[in-house]
């Protein structure tokens, strides 16, 4: 299989997003992917077990504590799961690209740039 790239993705995408091409449509889709990201990794900690997850308070940057609040691996159940949910994700985030005339590409090169300035003084 060839490399994933973000610009064929895209491409791809518009050729296969056919009810949701309205951008208010797009976004609640974006919504709703999100929520079902959240809830399926509060599940792994909930419902499978298989992660921990703490909501300690942490200030990695200036510490250099790299703790996620995440302990343990996903299970391949869940992993399936969390990883189908961004990939609806992205869809959807490639679909509100289409439609508002956005290279995926363009922002993450731009992304990328602005995090390599900022460094660990981005604060996200």
């Amino acid at each position: 299989m060839s490399e994933a790239k973000s610009d064929d993705f895209q491409e791809k995408v518009s050729t296969l997003i056919i009810r949701n091409q309205n951008v208010l449509d797009i976004l609640t889709k974006c919504q709703n992917s999100c929520g079902k990201i959240c809830r399926s990794t509060v599940k792994t900690a909930t419902g499978c077990g298989c992660l921990k997850i703490t909501g300690e308070k942490s200030f990695a940057v200036f510490s250099g504590d790299k703790s996620t609040g995440a302990e343990g691996r996903l299970c391949p159940e869940c992993k399936d799961t969390i990883e189908n949910e961004i990939g609806e994700m992205l869809f959807y985030i490639a679909g509100l690209c289409n439609a508002l005339g956005l290279s995926m590409k363009e922002i993450m090169k731009k992304e990328i740039k602005n995090v390599e300035v900022l460094g660990k003084y981005s604060l996200r």
